[in-house]
């Protein structure tokens, strides 16, 4: 049985740009960040609604999940995040929730720009995926 909570992170993409936030300063382990946002499912929720909502309270945009793009285990979190590419419905962006800033930035970018010790976390296929 699998104990792991599961986390969906979305990739949006919107004309060769990519939707990254920036954590606010917390004790948290992501706190002052810049990171792709996402979030944990709540009870009974599936991973599109969860996506779905996560994106509306920290970015306050409307998306359309696109496909699965990989998953991975982060090792002594207790959480498996799941990666989805996404596009924006809706361009009204503000930073919510727990982030402090959100804007796009070229896809060529992202590797530059989130934090090295989150994208050591991230499935292989995300990491290729900004590579391309």
């Amino acid at each position: 049985m699998n104990d792991l909570i599961t986390a969906v992170v979305a990739i949006i993409e919107h004309e060769g740009r990519v939707l990254v936030g920036k954590k606010i300063n917390s004790n948290n382990f992501l706190s002052n960040a810049w990171h792709i946002p996402g979030g944990k499912l709540k009870h009974g929720e599936t991973e599109q609604q969860a996506l779905a909502r996560e994106m509306k309270e920290e970015t306050g945009i409307e998306i359309k999940i696109g496909r699965f793009l990989g998953e991975r285990d982060v090792p002594g979190s207790g959480v498996k995040a799941r990666w989805y590419l996404c596009i924006p419905l809706t361009q009204d962006l503000r930073a919510g929730d727990d982030l402090a800033e959100v804007k796009y930035v070229p896809k060529s970018e992202v590797l530059k720009i989130c934090d090295p010790k989150l994208i050591a976390f991230w499935p292989p296929e995300v990491v290729e995926y900004f590579k391309d």
